[in-house]
């Protein structure tokens, strides 16, 4: 997120000197891969991070203390201001604004046309914006209606508005590198869209995991773990049902403890997130098998998000953690993420003095995992080194090897004798969104009928005293009115 002038012109000679390929998605490393838009006419240009953890474009819209570079509403000829209020909530940072919608054009995505969407314009923020982030908004690619919400607001997607204007389902991939070399901090990546005809004929897709719920990408994660020298498999001999069934409690346990909120792929987060007791059982196994190799870091690293810092980059020679996922091709198959040291021991500062009299070099490092609650999320750190495609319409995320970053794995399939949608409590009966929408407000509706009914039956008495002597007007503020001043004051 923190995108300087001079780390995003060391990027583009990265880009322009290793590859002919056309990457588009830059940033720092240990923050968010950011896109360029074009918003508004005449156009502005400006900076989104993609974000498949919501649905909302939201873009700031005033100057922040770290940046004059924001959306100018007052310049744009095309904008609609609807004047109603939007506000989101993130797992860090919030912020306030108004729902407007405008035209909006991808110069890298060639074959997406502009569009006019909704936009959320935000006016206020807390924790949202990082100081010196070089993006201005993010651009929410998950479904409805993960996004702002607002009093009979119902913002849409630009996703929804492109398959509109194309009368086409559409699917996008993510090709996230990582940063170029362990002397340099910047991070590259490639967005594209693609139609879902040519995803449906594309062989390279040969593991796909089941979207479970069209909110967030909700898919099914069957355990995170360290990869060992003796096991590198949750199977033995292809043979999961074996190996689960050593270990039945204990595994079950852990695979319904890691979906038992929801699991998510989010691009938005940085680390991969686990529930409490995994992530100390994960970080136990990497913390010994660091001391074995002689690696001297304190537990501040490995427990509470602290950076390590030497003076020459690291090779580390720890082992891969894996992620198991739930196969899309029969809900007794998983296939594996094999996540190198080089993703989630993060590269965050990078500075190469050597040669200038009396600067000392630093490299640092922060661990790419954190402790979640009761939640699961697969962070951009599990995404580096592959190619990640979602098929929105169909229903899966697919994964295969990438020729760019570090070097990350997909293994399998693998089969059990069980289902493991029962095994881990994946079926748990979710109505679709805009039938659950629909029910909501059906509800609602009988609700306020009722309670205006009955509402009125204990005020008929007063009314009537009214009509003899009418009280003197008095000014009155709603509840929500109230809650909403004091947020913004605190």
């Amino acid at each position: 997120m923190l995108v300087t002038s001079l780390g995003y012109f060391f990027l583009l000679v990265i880009l322009s000197t290793t590859s002919c390929e056309e990457f588009n998605l830059y940033g720092e490393a240990g923050q968010a891969y950011a896109l360029e838009i074009d918003v508004g006419h005449p156009q502005q240009k400006l900076s989104v991070l993609v974000d498949t953890g919501s649905t909302t474009l939201a873009i700031a819209s005033y100057a922040r203390k770290d940046s004059n570079k924001y959306f100018r509403s007052e310049n744009s000829t095309s904008i609609y201001n609807s004047e109603k209020e939007v506000q989101a909530k993130y797992s860090q940072g919030t912020w306030v604004g108004h729902l407007v919608s405008d035209f909006v054009k991808f110069p890298s995505l060639a074959t997406v046309p502009e569009v006019r969407c909704d936009i959320a314009l935000i006016t206020k923020s807390h924790k949202f914006f990082m100081n010196g982030s070089g993006w201005q908004g993010l651009l929410g690619l998950a479904y409805l209606p993960v996004g702002a919400w607002g009093e009979n607001v119902v913002v849409g997607s630009w996703l929804d508005s492109v398959e509109k204007a194309l009368n086409k389902a559409m699917s996008f991939q993510l090709k996230l590198c990582g940063v170029k070399s362990s002397t340099n901090a910047t991070h590259y990546g490639k967005f594209e869209m693609l139609d879902d005809d040519t995803v449906s004929t594309n062989d390279n897709v040969a593991f796909r995991t089941p979207i479970l719920r069209k909110r967030w990408y909700e898919v099914g994660v069957l355990s995170i773990r360290v990869i060992s020298k003796k096991n590198t498999s949750i199977n033995i001999e292809h043979n999961v049902t074996k190996d689960i069934g050593d270990n039945l409690d204990v595994n079950q346990e852990n695979c319904v403890k890691l979906n038992e909120e929801k699991s998510i792929v989010d691009s938005g987060t940085t680390n991969i997130r686990l529930p409490d007791i995994l992530f100390r059982e994960v970080v136990n196994e990497l913390r010994n098998a660091a001391q074995t190799s002689n690696m001297l870091i304190l537990d501040e690293f490995w427990y509470h998000g602290e950076a390590a810092c030497w003076p020459e980059p690291q090779e580390w020679s720890l082992p891969p953690i894996a992620v198991d996922l739930l196969s899309a091709d029969a809900d007794n198959q998983y296939f594996t993420l094999e996540i190198p040291p080089q993703n989630f021991m993060r590269v965050v500062t990078a500075r190469n003095n050597s040669g200038e009299g009396g600067s000392v070099s630093e490299f640092c490092y922060k661990l790419g995992l954190e402790a979640g609650g009761k939640e699961t999320v697969l962070g951009y750190t599990a995404m580096e080194g592959l190619q990640v495609l979602f098929n929105r319409s169909a229903g899966w995320i697919g994964w295969y090897p990438s020729d760019c970053g570090p070097n990350a794995k997909v293994t399998g399939p693998y089969n059990v004798s069980t289902s493991l949608l029962s095994l881990c409590q994946l079926t748990k009966p979710v109505p679709d969104v805009a039938v659950s929408i629909k029910a909501a407000q059906w509800t609602l509706c009988a609700i306020s009928i009722i309670a205006a009914a009955v509402l009125i039956y204990l005020l008929a008495p007063c009314i009537k005293m009214m009509l003899v002597s009418p009280l003197p007007m008095s000014q009155q503020i709603s509840l929500s009115q109230a809650a909403l001043v004091e947020q913004e004051t605190t």
